[in-house]
């Protein structure tokens, strides 16, 4: 009888130890389990990865993206885009031609393509009033030969700066020369020149109406002269005796020496 009751607490002492085994081994499952829960949690709909960027998930469309192109503007719009890019490229090309014009301005003839026919000149002190394209050219003719017969051309200086306003749609340009004569003696010293001036550009539509193509479309409608010294002093009437110019002048320049301000009309 005691044998029997030894081997029944044998028995039941194994048992107890395999189930606490099991209890430790089960906690240390659960432990490592959760550590590893832990050290890589799953993704969350609240808090997904930022493996994708907000722009992609959101299909949100970026300044200058193919969702944003110029197809899809109305007719209306992108007439008015093409007009403002066809008045840059005219604004551009004035500027570089200018750029050339100016240091050459006693040597060779300035590019007119880039004025309208009704070109008007004026200067701020009202005594230079001159309208159409033609007439332009002639004033701008009779300072050049005039000035060519006295200063030197290749030793002399013209220099100019460029600020473009497009708020305004105005080109300005504000210059300086050192015209030196081709004999001292003429004109006693050399004259220097300072001046700003300022090209405004025609806006109307480069097609009518009609669909006719508007030849004056983004040219130089009108050009100011807001600015003229002459050895620092403003350049008064009659404008060619502040050169030293009116021995060689004289009669050959009429009524632009004599009366000072120069009107043309035609």
């Amino acid at each position: 009888m005691r044998t029997l009751s030894l081997l029944v607490a044998i028995a039941a002492a194994s048992i107890s130890d395999q189930n606490n085994n099991m209890v430790a081994a089960l906690s240390t499952i659960s432990k490592s389990s959760s550590s590893s829960r832990i050290r890589n949690p799953p993704p969350s709909p609240l808090f997904p990865l930022l493996e994708s960027s907000t722009v992609e998930k959101e299909h949100i469309s970026l300044p200058g993206s193919s969702d944003n192109n110029s197809n899809n503007l109305s007719p209306f719009l992108q007439e008015m885009v093409d007009e403002q890019r066809e008045l840059q490229m005219n604004v551009g090309k004035a500027m570089d031609t200018l750029r050339k014009d100016y240091p050459d301005f006693l040597s060779r003839t300035p590019d007119y393509s880039l004025y309208h026919e009704n070109i008007s000149l004026k200067a701020s002190d009202g005594q230079i009033q001159l309208s159409k394209l033609t007439s332009y050219k002639k004033a701008l003719g009779l300072v050049r030969s005039a000035l060519s017969l006295v200063y030197d051309a290749d030793r002399s200086i013209i220099q100019s700066r460029m600020v473009y306003d497009p708020t305004r749609t105005e080109l300005r340009v504000s210059y300086n020369a050192m015209l030196v004569p081709k004999i001292m003696g003429v004109t006693g010293r050399t004259v220097h020149v300072d001046g700003i001036s300022i090209y405004a550009f025609d806006l109307s539509a480069s097609v009518d109406r009609e669909g006719k193509k508007n030849e004056g479309a983004g040219k130089i409608r009108e050009h100011r002269i807001e600015k003229l010294l002459v050895n620092g002093a403003a350049m008064q009437p009659p404008y060619f005796n502040n050169f030293g110019l009116e021995a060689l002048v004289g009669q050959r320049s009429g009524a632009l020496v004599g009366a000072g301000a120069w009107s043309f009309e035609q």
